[in-house]
């Protein structure tokens, strides 16, 4: 189990690497399609930018978990008005910062280094502010490495086909799946049961999740249940990760034999058919 500061050093290094990349790339290749779709490299950057994580941090570790200036009040959250004010922070961002947006992003990135670097002891615990509601310390430093590292791939894999997810970034995406999994899946009220989709993960880690999809609920549990899953998914932590984070179809992930199936033969080649975007 890896504790807070093996995670910020996760994050560190993560930082470091991508603002090496991201140096490398000329004027014409931020204006390149990413694996975004309808997002060019400079509007994923700008997105990066545009997240308040450092700010949000900072005032939960001085017992401020209320919005900042101009952001809504946690009641009055939608999840897909939520969706789309981050699809339009992005092009504001860029607008407002031009030619710097380069700088103001390695700036950004450098700020959540610092800030989570600087957590002291149950400082963990404290709740920071997010649209959907307050998550402690721990949890954004985690959301703050996911964020980095799936747009890291939308950028880096642009350019480079063989571009692999660290292990360290894939330990910690494995436990952030679940917010991608709200977004991704949605409750199916013409099924009779629910339907259990297990993933049994080899590496990094040896783990496995449950994907339960019910008609008035989704939910995302980690380990086996009691009841005998409709089909088992067998594959690495990345295979996961990126299927659940909407980078690589079920269906691509079936046929590259990077993932393997057993079970309802139905449910297993239908399951991309449930992916909704995540």
């Amino acid at each position: 189990m890896q504790s807070p500061s093996d995670r910020v050093e996760i994050l560190r290094q993560e930082v470091a690497a991508f603002k090496e990349r991201l140096s490398a790339l000329t004027p014409e290749d931020w204006e390149k399609s990413s694996a975004c779709d309808g997002w060019t490299i400079a509007d994923v950057a700008a997105h990066l930018a545009g997240q308040a994580f450092a700010l949000n941090v900072s005032r939960g570790l001085q017992g401020d978990s209320s919005p900042p200036a101009g952001a809504a009040p946690v009641t009055e959250h939608d999840e897909d008005q939520f969706a789309r004010n981050i699809f339009q922070r992005a092009f504001s961002t860029r607008d407002e910062a031009g030619d710097r947006l380069q700088e103001i992003l390695f700036q950004r990135l450098d700020e959540s280094v610092d800030v989570f670097a600087g957590v002291e002891g149950d400082q963990w615990d404290n709740p920071c502010y997010w649209p959907p509601g307050p998550e402690p310390v721990r949890t954004m430093l985690d959301m703050r490495i996911s964020e980095l590292t799936m747009h890291a791939w939308d950028i880096c894999s642009c350019f480079d086909p063989d571009y692999r997810l660290s292990d360290g970034s894939v330990s910690v995406l494995l436990d952030t799946v679940n917010r991608a999994a709200r977004r991704a899946f949605r409750p199916d009220p013409t099924i009779p049961a629910p339907q259990v989709y297990r993933f049994n993960i080899d590496q990094p880690v040896e783990t496995s999740f449950e994907l339960v999809i019910a008609n008035e609920e989704v939910t995302l549990r980690q380990g086996s249940g009691d009841d005998e899953p409709d089909v088992t998914f067998i594959c690495d932590g990345e295979t996961y990760v990126m299927v659940m984070y909407g980078r690589l179809t079920p269906d691509e992930a079936l046929i590259s034999e990077k993932m393997d199936w057993d079970g309802s033969e139905r449910l297993a080649l239908g399951f991309g058919a449930r992916f909704l975007g995540g």
